[in-house]
C-alpha cells in the first residue's frame, strides 16, 4: 500500500483553475501575478483594472474603462460587444417586454424553426414582412395565434411565397409535407389563402 507521502508526489498537479470573473478555465500560469502572488480565484487578466482598463471578451484585449456601458456590474463586453457576448439579455427582455414586438419575433422565430420541417437551408424573410401579411389576415392578432408557411413547400419562404396560418392549419399543413402528400399541400394552402381573401 502506497504511504500518503508518496500518493502525494505521484499526484499530478492540476492544469488548470477556474477564474471567477472569466467563468472559464485557465492555466494555472494565468493566475501568477506580476508581482509573483497567486490568486486562486482570479486570472491576471483583472490586473489591468488597476490601471483603469478592462478585459473584454469580444476584443480578447484589455480596453479603457469608458468604452464599456455603465452600470453597476459592469461585464466582460464593451459597448460594441455587449449584445454577443454580455448584457444582452436585459435588452432582449426589455424587448420582449412590448406585445407587438414579442409576436412578430415569435412569429419569425417559429417560421425560422419550421425550415427545418421544410427542408430549407434558410428563410428570407424578415420580421416585418410576416407581421405585414399577419396584419392582411387579422388587424388585432393574438400572440402565437398565426403561423407563416411557404405556399410552395419546395421553394423558399420569402415575401412572394408565404401564406399565414392559424396553428391547426399549420399542423395539418406539415403532416401533409411530412407524408410527402405535396399535391395535397398546395391545394389546402391556396384555400386557406383564397378563403381569407374573400374575409378581407
Amino acid at each position: 500500500m502506497l504511504s500518503d507521502v508518496t500518493t502525494a508526489a505521484l499526484s499530478p498537479t492540476p492544469r488548470a483553475r477556474f477564474c471567477v470573473k472569466c467563468r472559464t478555465y485557465l492555466l494555472v500560469s494565468c493566475f501568477m501575478s506580476e508581482d509573483g502572488t497567486d490568486d486562486p480565484t482570479l486570472c491576471n487578466r483583472h490586473e489591468p483594472e488597476k490601471q483603469g482598463l478592462r478585459y473584454c471578451r469580444g476584443c480578447d484585449d484589455f480596453i479603457a474603462l469608458d468604452l464599456f456601458p455603465k452600470s453597476k456590474n459592469m461585464g466582460f463586453a464593451c459597448k460594441k460587444h455587449v449584445s454577443a457576448h454580455g448584457g444582452g439579455r436585459k435588452a432582449k427582455l426589455k424587448m420582449m417586454a412590448d406585445v407587438n414586438k414579442k409576436r412578430q419575433i415569435l412569429a419569425w422565430k417559429q417560421c425560422y424553426n419550421d425550415r427545418k420541417l421544410f427542408k430549407q437551408a434558410r428563410v428570407d424573410i424578415r420580421q416585418q414582412e410576416i407581421e405585414d401579411e399577419v396584419m392582411k389576415v387579422d388587424a388585432n392578432p393574438i400572440q402565437g395565434c398565426y403561423a407563416a408557411v411557404p405556399i410552395d413547400c419546395t421553394a423558399i419562404i420569402n415575401s412572394q411565397n408565404i401564406a399565414v396560418v392559424n396553428r391547426e392549419e399549420r399542423k395539418i399543413l406539415i403532416k401533409f409535407f411530412q407524408e410527402n402528400n405535396i399535391a395535397k399541400y398546395h391545394e389546402t394552402v391556396r384555400q386557406i389563402v383564397k378563403r381569407q381573401k374573400k374575409s378581407t
